[in-house]
């Protein structure tokens, strides 16, 4: 029928106990309707409808769409989805962060493969994705070996199609799935959390790809894990155990190669001055005002976490970056007690700073 025939009604909320936006329109005197949960993706809708009509398309009888908007189900597999999820997200994220979606990606595409004949081991699937797969400079980039390659070619054959997520059982599956850990025990709370994040922001890049009407794991009915902020007082050192602690760290290695000392400086930041690892790690001599009595501070400026060479832009171990959650060049002043300025004046007089600039505790 022409789109003359057509007619396109507004937006209606419905009165559902969840609550949704129904688009409705008629052809040829024929109704026809769909139902959203969001107000913006209704009009949405109904914008490419009212615009199908004014260029004049033809709209089919049975469906009610136009040949533009007919639903086809998208022939990309999930694993190429990923691949191009996971190029888009590499360049703008923090090392741990390329770490959990190297993670995140590798439990998915384990849980959407189809049975095919020559399948490889879950164990060598699973060393092919996190090491050659999902991370950068990807397999197509750099010399794999010939096991492995086979390995990601089985992989992209038995892929299942990303439009699968879209059916509410294989996201549940999917999100089941993220609740285990290898040996099939229960994952812990935040590691699920963690997961679930990377897997709806892929699926809302394939919404915005146009792969997926809507983010299908946002729909699905499923209790997250309860992460608990409590700290239990039971399991946290008192300053007197702390300081035994610091002494026993002060004899690992020996005496001479100075492996444990060296540590004595970073644990005491870290107990005595409330410091992240990576903030205590990237301190420099210059951040720091250590006078001979009383309380001294500490200029935190940046971090250096460590990772692992294959999350890092510069393929060392430790990666240099601005404060947690913060802007880049945000500063923040932290207060040392005098027992810590002791520590740090001691740390200094001993090992020195290695250049003005140099991590002190590294």
């Amino acid at each position: 029928m022409k789109s003359l025939d057509v007619k396109v009604w507004g937006v209606r909320k419905r009165d559902t106990k969840t609550p949704s936006y129904g688009v409705r329109w008629s052809v040829a005197g024929g109704v026809f309707s769909e139902s959203f949960r969001t107000k913006a993706l209704a009009d949405h809708y109904r914008t490419k409808l009212m615009r199908a009509m004014r260029e004049g398309e033809e709209f089919d009888t049975e469906s009610g769409l136009p040949a533009s908007m007919e639903e086809k189900k998208s022939a990309v597999s999930w694993y190429a989805f990923a691949l191009k999820y996971l190029a888009m997200k590499w360049p703008h994220a923090a090392p741990n962060t390329r770490d959990g979606i190297n993670e995140a990606l590798t439990s998915v595409t384990l849980e959407l493969l189809d049975e095919r004949a020559g399948r490889p081991s879950d164990e060598e699937i699973r060393r092919a994705l996190r090491n050659w797969a999902f991370v950068l400079p990807g397999p197509d980039d750099r010399e794999v070996p010939d096991d492995v390659r086979n390995g990601l070619h089985w992989v992209s054959k038995a892929s299942r199609p990303l439009a699968d997520l879209a059916e509410a059982a294989t996201a549940r599956t999917v999100l089941d799935s993220l609740k285990l850990k290898l040996d099939g025990t229960a994952a812990a709370a935040e590691t699920v959390r963690r997961k679930r994040r990377t897997l709806v922001n892929a699926a809302n890049y394939a919404v915005d790809l146009g792969e997926l009407r809507e983010n299908p794991i946002t729909a699905v009915r499923w209790q997250k894990p309860k992460v608990s902020n409590q700290v239990d007082p039971r399991v946290v050192a008192n300053p007197e155990q702390a300081r035994n602690l610091l002494a026993a760290v002060s004899y690992v290695g020996g005496y001479r190669r100075a492996c444990g000392r060296r540590l004595v400086g970073l644990f005491a930041a870290m107990y005595f001055g409330g410091l992240r690892p990576a903030e205590a790690v990237g301190l420099a001599e210059t951040d720091l005002n250590l006078p001979e009595q009383g309380w001294g501070s500490a200029l935190l400026h940046r971090t250096r976490p460590s990772v692992g060479k294959q999350w890092t832009d510069s393929g060392e171990t430790h990666d240099d970056r601005g404060l947690k959650n913060r802007p880049t060049e945000d500063v923040r002043r932290v207060p040392i007690p005098p027992h810590l300025v002791a520590v740090l004046r001691e740390h200094l007089a001993t090992f020195g700073n290695g250049g003005r600039r140099a991590a002190v505790l590294q």
